[in-house]
């Protein structure tokens, strides 16, 4: 459930910050596409690059792990 949560949040975190999946994924450096399969649960995501989203959504990476409501 924990990885259901974390993206929920994400998404959720990415739209507070009215960003486009696609915009989070070059401020990466990542492929374009890969947010919305990290949101989609299609790929894992490493740590380093969950402390890289948070670094740009100014978040903490509690935030993402949290129970969804």
């Amino acid at each position: 459930m924990e990885f259901e949560n974390f993206c929920i949040n994400l998404a959720k975190a990415r739209l507070a910050k009215n960003m486009s999946a696609y915009e989070l994924s070059l401020r990466l450096g990542k492929d374009a596409s890969y947010i919305s399969k990290v949101e989609n649960g299609k790929i894992n995501i490493s740590l380093k690059s969950i402390f890289d989203i948070c670094k740009i959504l100014s978040i903490a990476p509690k935030t993402l792990f949290e129970e969804s409501k």
